[in-house]
């Protein structure tokens, strides 16, 4: 049990390193939201297999990416009808586009206002 606690502690303060650093970065956001988009993808395709073959690195950015979401939706009103659409329209948007937008324009934008 101990173990345990040892390993949550260090995935969870790796991951409060690691959003810390990517609340800022909308490149961060936009690859995440590539991710939790492709593994919703493979579930569909494969049915259970894709929970088995995602990796925890891939699993914390596609939190990240509906924990972002979600969390603006809950502040704010949003045209999209759900946070998986949010989150497939911000992982469509172009890596270039990152040095020019921040964080909060791009959920504006994913949300079709």
């Amino acid at each position: 049990m101990k173990r345990l606690n040892v390993v949550l502690a260090c995935v969870v303060s790796c991951f409060l390193l690691t959003s810390a650093k990517a609340a800022e970065s909308p490149e961060y956001l936009i690859q995440s939201c590539k991710e939790v988009v492709g593994i919703y993808a493979q579930r569909d395709q494969k049915r259970l297999a894709a929970g088995l073959t995602t990796s925890v690195s891939e699993a914390l950015r596609a939190g990240y990416c509906m924990g972002v979401v979600e969390e603006y939706r809950r502040h704010k009103s949003c045209y999209t009808r759900d946070w998986f659409t949010q989150a497939t329209r911000i992982s469509e948007q172009p890596l270039p586009l990152t040095s020019r937008i921040r964080v909060s324009e791009l959920l504006e934008m994913s949300c079709g206002y």
